[in-house]
């Protein structure tokens, strides 16, 4: 089904004369809301006459559909689409002169949802908030020649909401990642003081697995910050445990690693995870992210499996892009086992839009970071805006 309407713009901007925030809170809420106010008459024609269009399409009529229901996105490219519960429209939107024109095609495809539990877990964010605010994540890792693992990791702290994503890299590498990650503050392993500053760390992505980087993560591991050990990481881990079990240390393995860690074979690992998470947690304590296509998070106690991602997502660095997300939760304050649960979450939802962009036979790691936005914009939930009033 096709929709599509035509706003004479001068019309509108009588309107907004006379009461604009009246108007604009009758025709949307939350982000939507915040947006148009910035938007000149042509842009919130142009937004009124896409929700015209969309409930032509849907037959519906605009009483029944609801015009603060009928949802204007962008893509992470900056394409519109529209989204009414959950059908998904394709948009297009113009202006010409004196008139805005919208064309609404409803697709056959639905559009992913935000679980209300997560939703409601998600960090707030306040209108007063500046960047020292929001988190300092620190990433510790990166080696000649494995470049992308740690990148992905800050990164990826960025686009989950953190204020200031560190990346600690070895002295002979700082040039190539200070080129490659432009949002990413880049320092020598060489000067640990920011290791006091962050909020939450990150080690292992592409850290390497020679002499020296083992000693780096066992002074790393005795510092009392909250933590995400991964990749390389965990390679040192079960070379040389750890002297005390830690509550807020974070262990993200894949079978493979996983098996290592308790001396068990993988595929005993992917068939027992239960099992598996009883053994880790005995010896090493913390919280246990076991990844697989329905990912275990588990700590004395308590369990909960992951229902997002796609086979798309078994593909090089998406472990490490997941850490980074981990790690910019723990860094906005939440608790280790909320962190965890959210961070899988988000990582496998951002993989499902990727996959609805991408295909899942060409998704890869990058692609989950560039539709972070996009997955966080599926609720209106996230945002936690705090008003001054």
């Amino acid at each position: 089904m096709i929709g599509v309407d035509v706003v004479y713009i001068p019309r509108v901007e009588k309107i907004l004369a006379r009461r604009r925030e009246a108007f604009l809170r009758y025709i949307s809420e939350g982000n939507e809301y915040e947006g148009l106010r910035k938007k000149t008459a042509a842009g919130i024609a142009a937004r009124f006459a896409a929700k015209e269009a969309m409930a032509k399409a849907l037959g519906t009529g605009i009483a029944r559909a609801g015009l603060k229901n009928l949802k204007v996105r962008y893509t992470a490219a900056g394409a519109p689409y529209g989204v009414w519960k959950d059908r998904l429209f394709a948009l297009s939107l113009s202006h010409e002169k004196d008139y805005a024109v919208a064309v609404a095609r409803l697709r056959n495809r639905t559009v992913p949802r935000i679980d209300p539990e997560m939703a409601r877990l998600l960090p707030a964010i306040h209108t007063d908030d500046h960047k020292g605010d929001r988190g300092k994540v620190l990433v510790i890792g990166g080696s000649l020649g494995m470049y992308g693992s740690a990148e992905f990791s800050a990164r990826a702290a960025l686009r989950a909401g953190c204020g200031l994503s560190y990346l600690a890299v070895p002295d002979a590498c700082m040039r190539d990642f200070a080129l490659r990650a432009r949002e990413v503050i880049v320092k020598g392993q060489s000067d640990f003081s920011i290791l006091n500053e962050a909020d939450a760390v990150a080690i292992g992505p592409g850290m390497g697995r020679d002499e020296s980087a083992g000693a780096l993560l066992a002074s790393v591991l005795s510092k009392d910050v909250p933590m995400v050990v991964d990749a390389d990481g965990l390679y040192h881990l079960a070379q040389a445990r750890p002297a005390e079990k830690r509550d807020d240390r974070i262990y993200t393995p894949h079978a493979a690693e996983a098996a290592r860690l308790i001396d068990r074979d993988s595929r005993w690992v992917a068939a027992h995870p239960e099992s598996a998470a009883d053994l880790f947690l005995a010896r090493y304590g913390g919280i246990l992210v076991l990844k697989g296509p329905r990912t275990l998070i588990a700590r004395e106690g308590e369990r909960a499996v992951n229902a997002t991602g796609n086979p798309g997502m078994a593909t090089a660095g998406s472990g490490d892009v997941l850490t980074g997300i981990i790690t910019s939760f723990l860094a906005q304050g939440a608790d280790g086992f909320t962190a965890c649960r959210l961070g899988v979450y988000m990582h496998g939802l951002a993989g499902d839009v990727a996959a609805r962009h991408k295909g899942m036979r060409s998704l890869i790691a990058s692609d989950i970071i560039e539709y972070l936005p996009e997955a966080f914009g599926l609720s209106e939930a996230d945002s936690g805006v705090e008003s001054h009033t």
